[in-house]
């Protein structure tokens, strides 16, 4: 039975145990007590490993503020060995049994955990209050989404709504980003046809400067095949020494580096833009349509995929290929 929350405890800025009376404030996010003054003069809270981990800060029982207070050293004594560990630390240095059992050691990503006292019961008698840890099923701390969580502000069915196609993938992706605070994750797809990709996923603006980098980097490229047979035809004439030049050779061999350099660099941050501009159009959408139902409609028909905008895409590419070549025949050569 706890009869304070935070006596017993120290703050970690002052590193001073709370005491009866004490102005005490809490971080919103993680639940860390501060002194009033001390939270004011850090100017927000620097319990960093709580926020990396997911971790909340945990209050101490009767007898473990019994225990600080009589200790000398402010220690927390391990339930389960007896090691002496710092009065900050979250779990025994020689056991690892987490020195406070209040709550789970993993709060839902994006709600505040309440402290049932459901949790042992719930969990098959995970972890007992006298601190033993036995049999702890595998998937005890696994967090459990539905339609109804929120990633970034937005819920899962409005994301699967504008994604459509593939959204376990993409929410599963898009759960990475926002809790592991990362833009990067690969796409190997996008290694390949980044443009043709861009223009799938209905990503228009960016399919369309990407398109138009890729033929750039790609006219030497256009050029030397041009020159070369293909099933008994030449399709730039009189091309061969012009295409044999050191200028041209180096030219060539800097956009060949320079466009898969553009490509790798994408494999790993298209997802992000992707994630970037679902949130965007989302937030667009629901602002603009407050009825849910109708903004749901218009997500589906917004969102998802679009095979016309990549057949589009082909065949502007395959229009400048052949605009190059007549142009190559008829001005340069």
């Amino acid at each position: 039975m706890e009869t304070n929350r935070f006596y017993g405890s120290r703050c970690i800025s002052c590193g001073n145990v709370f005491k009866q009376g004490d102005d005490i404030v809490v971080c919103p996010e993680c639940g860390t007590p501060y002194h009033r003054e001390c939270y004011q003069k850090e100017g927000s809270c620097i319990n960093t490993a709580l926020h990396d981990t997911g971790h909340a800060w945990k209050p101490i029982t009767e007898e473990e503020a019994a225990a600080a207070e009589n200790n000398e050293n402010g220690n927390i004594r391990c339930m389960r060995c007896g090691h002496e560990n710092p009065a900050d630390t979250l779990f025994c240095t020689k056991c690892g049994l987490p020195l406070h059992q209040a709550e789970p050691p993993v709060r839902p990503f994006n709600d505040n955990y309440n402290g049932s006292a459901d949790y042992n019961s719930q969990n098959n008698g995970a972890y007992h209050q006298n601190g033993e840890n036995s049999a702890v099923s595998p998937f005890a701390n696994t967090i459990m989404l539905d339609k109804n969580s929120e990633i970034d502000g937005i819920t899962i069915e409005d994301y699967v709504c504008y994604v459509k196609s593939n959204p376990l993938y993409f929410i599963t992706t898009f759960f990475r980003f926002f809790k592991l605070k990362t833009k990067i994750s690969f796409n190997f797809g996008a290694v390949l046809f980044p443009e043709f990709y861009m223009l799938y996923r209905k990503m228009f603006v960016r399919g369309i400067i990407m398109l138009i980098l890729s033929f750039a980097l790609s006219v030497p490229a256009y050029i030397y095949m041009g020159t070369q047979e293909f099933m008994g035809q030449v399709f730039i004439k009189s091309g061969a020494s012009f295409v044999e030049g050191k200028t041209f050779q180096l030219i060539y061999q800097a956009s060949y580096y320079a466009f898969w350099a553009v490509r790798l660099l994408l494999g790993f941050s298209v997802n992000y833009m992707y994630y970037s501009s679902v949130k965007k159009n989302i937030r667009r959408i629901k602002a603009e349509n407050p009825d849910e139902i109708q903004a749901r409609q218009i997500m589906a028909l917004s969102g998802g995929v679009s095979w016309p905008a990549v057949i589009m895409g082909i065949t502007v590419m395959f229009a400048l290929f052949t605009a190059l070549i007549t142009f190559m025949n008829k001005v340069v050569l």
